[in-house]
């Protein structure tokens, strides 16, 4: 073995032993404040160390209507009112309020966590359904 290699070796090792980054799976214990619990983790994650992704955050759409006239003093009206978007085979809500694309977090969803920072922090990257998880 080189004086190259076994530098390498030994610098891959502690790369490795810092723990930078990993995956794991949690469950949202509480939406407000937002806590997740998860299986590695004795102590549940607060909101203070989640960067929470565009994927776990609520989005809507303002309520869609339009009419259109056509010949003699004919209209269509509101053909988009029962546009609805769904997850995972479920519809989300849609109300006087507009249609919801994605929902937030809610209590029991199970999710998918990137630690960081040597796990001081965490990335909520998407809901998990399905399988085990799920």
């Amino acid at each position: 073995m080189t004086l190259l290699e076994t530098l390498q070796g030994i610098s891959q090792n502690a790369v490795g032993g810092m723990g930078l980054t990993d995956l794991t799976t949690g469950t949202v214990t509480s939406e407000n404040p937002l806590e997740i619990t998860t299986q590695t983790s004795m102590q549940v994650l607060k909101s203070q160390v989640l960067y929470l992704t565009s994927a776990v955050v609520e989005k809507k759409l303002s309520p869609l209507s339009h009419s259109h006239t056509y010949g003699e003093g004919m209209t269509t009206q509101n053909a988009l009112e029962s546009v609805v978007c769904t997850e995972n085979g479920q519809a989300l809500p849609a109300d006087s309020s507009g249609i919801t694309l994605n929902r937030g977090l809610k209590t029991g969803d199970k999710v998918l966590l990137l630690r960081v920072q040597r796990g001081q922090r965490f990335v909520v990257l998407s809901r998990i359904f399905g399988g085990e998880n799920g």
